[in-house]
């Protein structure tokens, strides 16, 4: 697997073993942690609170629905073939 950076970075995920994959995961998971306990691009960009808005103007006129993940996953299997 090659990661999208300059220079890109290469990672050998066919070649690891199960427990090594598992300490990169763990690895990042710290990692992304820590980033969003600093503060690190965590702060939510302003064209989210757009989105949020225009999903709860939606909401309230009744034009959505909210679902729950079982009625979603029903749905979505008697859709598919």
């Amino acid at each position: 697997m090659t990661l999208a950076a300059t220079p890109p970075i290469e990672i050998p995920l066919e070649r690891m073993s199960l427990i090594h994959k598992f300490e990169l995961k763990e690895a990042l998971d710290r990692d992304l942690q820590e980033a969003c306990r600093g503060g690190d691009q965590s702060a939510p960009q302003d064209w989210h609170f757009d989105v949020l808005a225009e999903r709860e103007k939606r909401l309230a006129s009744g034009e959505a629905h909210l679902m729950s993940l079982e009625e979603f996953t029903a749905q979505m299997r008697s859709a598919m073939p």
